[in-house]
């Protein structure tokens, strides 16, 4: 090798010295090198800026690839949740990634290739995140229906009046659904409801025995919250109301039927409330007949008598206990249907304008027999003309009466 090198360098003596070059006059371009050096500094930024421009332009890009991304691992993730929620799973995490796995691998494969490196980083955690999210509405999904069932238990031994039941389950979710600091107050409210409950129901199957019961009642059998025992007060007296109604009915009918009543059917509403226990004695007791002052005053009941329903019940129980022959009695309920067909208010204007010619001694002197049972004979009169011909013939009519004053002399006021 050293030999070889010898060789060329003795050659390299022995040529001779190589010829001037080519000679090229500079006069006049002596200022290329600035401008040349200018022009390659311009091309340099040049090439740097589209470089930059070209790497934001990629990042631009990649960008909105991962904003699209991010909701096709939303969408995936819903899919996971919808298709998990619906099986037993024992093992979450290893169910989740068995699902997700593949989904988010294909989705990353889909990215731009500067972008997959990120998308994948966002599908690990966007996963992880996903699943626990997931997870924890399974589990209270799953406790809120246990919670439901749990109170579905309760409210059924309430409204089925069931305290002693209600309790027990309540007993049972003491602590989980329901704070141990409140058990107490929701058991007295519980026990109260599972009242109100079970006497609705005793008044809905035998009315009479429920309102008896009602009556006599233990304060520990009712309520303890004063609502439900309002709510209880407001439903017995309501009850209690419809059996007088109900009631009242039986009796008219039995009237018109000329038929006795039961004396147990008696001692049974006395029990209820709906009798008085004078009403019971005077319906069992020997019937007498009228005496012109009671059957006038009778009568001017039942003309007089308002129009809501609740005085008319009144009436109609007091007129069919009444210690009357059945007779009477029917005459007085058939006049009270009549009245029912007129205006109270003509009623009652008929039957002062009646009563004050009584009292005024228009018809004799008040207290005599005689002026009441002419007293009596207008009132029978008077209230059919009212409602066969209205209100201006029979006031027509009661001034004809008054007209006839002064025809009566008055000897003796024989009232007690």
């Amino acid at each position: 090798m050293l030999v070889g090198m010898a060789i060329r360098m003795k050659e390299w003596g022995m040529l001779s010295a190589p010829g001037a070059g080519v000679h090229i006059p500079v006069q006049g371009v002596m200022g290329w090198d600035s401008a040349a050096r200018s022009l390659g500094s311009g091309i340099a930024s040049f090439i740097e800026g589209s470089t930059a421009w070209a790497q934001e332009k990629e990042q631009v890009t990649a960008t909105g690839d991962l904003a699209d991304f991010s909701r096709r691992l939303q969408h995936i993730g819903e899919e996971i949740r919808s298709e998990l929620s619906e099986r037993d799973i024992e093992d979450w995490d290893y169910s989740w990634q068995q699902a997700s796995a593949p989904r988010l691998a294909e989705a990353v494969a889909e990215l731009p290739p500067a972008a997959r490196e990120a998308g994948r980083e966002l599908a690990a955690a966007y996963s992880r995140r996903a699943s626990v999210q997931a997870l924890r509405d399974r589990e209270v999904a799953r406790l809120g229906q246990a919670r439901t069932r749990w109170q579905q238990r309760v409210d059924a031994a309430v409204q089925a009046g069931d305290a002693d039941g209600a309790e027990a389950w309540l007993q049972s979710g003491a602590g989980v659904f329901v704070p141990e600091q409140e058990v107490e107050s929701t058991r007295q409210q519980v026990r109260s409801r599972a009242s109100v409950a079970r006497w609705r129901s005793a008044l809905a199957q035998q009315p009479l025995q429920a309102l008896a019961d009602y009556d006599a009642a233990a304060e520990q059998s009712l309520p303890a919250v004063e609502d439900d025992a309002r709510t209880l007060r407001n439903e017995v007296e309501r009850c209690r109301s419809i059996a007088r109604s109900t009631l009242a009915g039986e009796l008219m009918s039995a009237v018109k039927a000329d038929t006795s009543y039961e004396a147990a059917t008696l001692q049974q509403a006395q029990q209820a409330g709906l009798l008085t226990a004078e009403q019971v004695a005077s319906a069992t007791a020997e019937p007498r007949r009228l005496q012109p002052h009671a059957r006038c005053t009778w009568m001017q009941r039942v003309d007089e008598c308002p129009a809501d329903s609740s005085a008319r019940t009144n009436l109609v129980l007091d007129i069919a206990t009444a210690a009357l022959p059945m007779e009477e009695r029917r005459q007085l309920l058939e006049r009270l249907e009549m009245a029912a067909t007129v205006a109270p208010s003509d009623r009652l204007a008929l039957s002062r304008c009646l009563r004050q010619l009584y009292d005024s001694g228009a018809l004799g002197c008040p207290g005599d027999a005689v002026a009441l049972q002419r007293l009596a004979d207008l009132q029978l009169a008077g209230l059919p003309i009212l409602a066969r011909e209205g209100s201006e013939a029979a006031a027509r009519w009661a001034e004809q009466q008054r007209s006839n004053a002064g025809q009566w002399v008055c000897f003796e006021n024989t009232e007690k």
